[in-house]
């Protein structure tokens, strides 16, 4: 099972990943993701399942992005 460290430093790399993405479709993406992550930490008590959300909505953009290639 990943720790919290292990999370984090993947959504930090997935969202590295994505901002350097030029596509529009994925920055409006990237921009609603920053909206919902306080929403994440604010629902979710633990902070390892708001970096498992985050780590899913960055799944779900990651399939955008590639989709565009």
């Amino acid at each position: 099972m990943p720790t919290l460290e292990a999370l984090s430093a993947t959504v930090a790399r997935m969202e590295t990943r994505l901002d350097a993405h030029g596509d529009e479709e994925v920055r409006a993406l990237l921009a609603h993701y920053r909206q919902l992550l306080p929403r994440f930490n604010q629902d979710l008590a633990d902070p390892r399942d708001a970096a498992l959300a985050a780590s899913a909505a960055l799944m779900l953009i990651q399939s955008v992005a590639q989709a565009k290639k």
